[in-house]
Protein backbone atom coordinates (compact mmCIF):
# COMPACT_ATOMS: atom_id res chain seq x y z
CA UNK A 1 0.00 0.00 0.00
CA UNK A 2 2.49 2.50 1.13
CA UNK A 3 4.33 1.98 -2.67
CA UNK A 4 1.13 2.99 -4.56
CA UNK A 5 0.73 5.66 -1.75
CA UNK A 6 4.10 6.87 -3.17
CA UNK A 7 3.43 6.54 -6.92
CA UNK A 8 -0.21 8.17 -6.37
CA UNK A 9 1.60 11.22 -4.15
CA UNK A 10 4.74 11.66 -6.81
CA UNK A 11 3.07 14.52 -9.01
CA UNK A 12 2.91 16.49 -6.23
CA UNK A 13 6.34 16.38 -5.07
CA UNK A 14 7.40 19.62 -6.37
CA UNK A 15 4.75 21.27 -4.09
CA UNK A 16 5.82 19.21 -1.46
CA UNK A 17 9.46 20.31 -1.72
CA UNK A 18 9.16 23.85 -2.27
CA UNK A 19 6.57 24.05 0.80
CA UNK A 20 9.42 22.44 2.72
CA UNK A 21 11.92 24.90 1.80
CA UNK A 22 9.45 27.47 1.73
CA UNK A 23 8.91 26.63 5.98
CA UNK A 24 12.80 26.07 6.65
CA UNK A 25 13.33 29.89 5.00
CA UNK A 26 10.77 31.37 7.62
CA UNK A 27 12.20 29.76 10.28
CA UNK A 28 15.65 30.62 9.82
CA UNK A 29 14.50 34.40 8.96
CA UNK A 30 12.13 34.11 12.75
CA UNK A 31 14.93 32.48 13.91
CA UNK A 32 17.60 35.36 13.03
CA UNK A 33 14.23 37.97 14.08
CA UNK A 34 14.33 37.03 17.26
CA UNK A 35 18.06 35.94 18.34
CA UNK A 36 18.87 38.11 21.48
CA UNK A 37 22.95 38.54 20.14
CA UNK A 38 21.03 40.12 16.57
CA UNK A 39 18.45 42.37 18.84
CA UNK A 40 21.74 43.61 21.13
CA UNK A 41 23.63 44.23 17.98
CA UNK A 42 21.06 46.09 16.19
CA UNK A 43 20.80 48.25 19.64
CA UNK A 44 24.18 48.79 19.55
CA UNK A 45 24.48 50.37 16.22
CA UNK A 46 20.88 52.39 16.71
CA UNK A 47 22.90 54.00 19.71
CA UNK A 48 25.84 54.32 17.54
CA UNK A 49 23.77 56.10 14.41
CA UNK A 50 21.94 58.18 17.35
CA UNK A 51 25.34 59.83 18.19
CA UNK A 52 26.17 60.54 14.77
CA UNK A 53 23.22 61.96 14.03
CA UNK A 54 21.86 59.26 10.87
CA UNK A 55 18.72 58.37 13.16
CA UNK A 56 16.65 61.47 14.38
CA UNK A 57 15.03 61.57 18.12
CA UNK A 58 12.20 60.30 17.08
CA UNK A 59 12.91 57.34 14.64
CA UNK A 60 15.39 55.72 17.55
CA UNK A 61 12.74 56.58 19.86
CA UNK A 62 10.24 54.28 17.29
CA UNK A 63 12.94 51.57 16.69
CA UNK A 64 14.28 51.23 19.77
CA UNK A 65 10.68 50.25 21.27
CA UNK A 66 10.67 47.40 18.59
CA UNK A 67 13.95 46.34 19.54
CA UNK A 68 13.14 46.11 22.97
CA UNK A 69 10.00 43.99 22.14
CA UNK A 70 11.67 41.72 19.81
CA UNK A 71 14.27 41.37 22.93
CA UNK A 72 11.55 40.50 25.45
CA UNK A 73 9.98 37.86 22.84
CA UNK A 74 13.19 36.41 22.24
CA UNK A 75 14.13 36.28 26.37
CA UNK A 76 10.45 34.63 26.54
CA UNK A 77 11.02 32.09 23.86
CA UNK A 78 14.37 31.06 25.42
CA UNK A 79 13.18 30.46 28.65
CA UNK A 80 10.12 28.65 27.84
CA UNK A 81 12.57 26.56 25.67
CA UNK A 82 14.93 25.69 28.98
CA UNK A 83 11.40 24.91 30.46
CA UNK A 84 10.80 22.15 28.00
CA UNK A 85 13.92 20.91 28.12
CA UNK A 86 14.07 20.80 32.08
CA UNK A 87 10.41 18.91 31.54
CA UNK A 88 11.69 16.64 28.95
CA UNK A 89 15.06 15.75 31.40
CA UNK A 90 12.50 15.04 34.17
CA UNK A 91 10.19 13.08 32.19
CA UNK A 92 13.06 10.80 31.24
CA UNK A 93 14.88 10.77 35.03
CA UNK A 94 11.03 9.62 36.10
CA UNK A 95 10.95 6.96 32.86
CA UNK A 96 14.29 5.60 33.74
CA UNK A 97 13.36 5.09 37.61
CA UNK A 98 10.28 3.78 37.08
Amino acid sequence: MGLFREIALLPLAPVRGTAWVAEKVAEEADRQLYSEENVMRELMQLEIDAEEGRVGPREREAKEDELLERLAVARERQREEQELLKAELWGEEESEDG
